[in-house]
């Protein structure tokens, strides 16, 4: 009796070790950027950018033509873009447009905006599938309406409430 007790524990054991999976729930890692204004007394405010249409394409690798990821949304404040995977740079075209009086799409500038970047594989058990964290090495712009690019937080992981880049546009334009 106490074999059969025992090998009923033992199997129920198992079915119970083999079912519970430990995936997170939450496996999207994609950088935030934030529109900042600036201010004279030195702090700085998030804006929402109601003027323009944004449109923010990429070029994924030689081969593959650009890649849209917005398209022309207006009234915007932050940004959620996704991250390449095994690219050590991701380069992202920030094309800003305004309607003129025959509401025609008139491109006011197009910035470029590269992220260096390292990439580390993350497992978090074998059922799960892997993702990808990110360390910013550096992020660069061409300066033509985006006036800097700071980096807020230099890691990227699967955390949807950090901010990771701060763009300040010309106060002249």
């Amino acid at each position: 009796m106490r074999k059969v007790v025992f090998a009923i524990s033992a199997i129920a054991g198992l079915v119970a070790g083999c079912t519970s999976i430990e995936c997170s729930m939450n496996n999207i890692v994609a950088s935030q950027y934030c529109f900042m204004d600036h201010v004279k007394n030195d702090n700085d405010t998030a804006i929402k950018v109601t003027e323009y249409y944004l449109t923010v394409s990429t070029k994924k690798t030689v081969e593959i033509v650009d890649t849209v990821l917005i398209n022309k949304k207006t009234d915007i404040s932050t940004l959620q873009l996704p991250v390449s995977y095994n690219q050590k740079e991701d380069i992202l075209y920030f094309e800003f447009q305004r309607l003129d009086q025959d509401s025609i799409f008139e491109t006011i500038a197009v910035d470029t905006v590269c992220i260096t970047k390292t990439n580390e594989m993350v497992f978090e058990g074998v059922e799960c599938n892997p993702r990808y964290h990110h360390e910013v090495l550096s992020a660069t712009t061409t300066h033509k309406l985006i006036d800097s690019i700071v980096i807020n937080n230099n890691y990227i992981d699967n955390d949807p409430n950090k901010v990771h880049f701060s763009l300040y546009l010309h106060p002249s334009k």
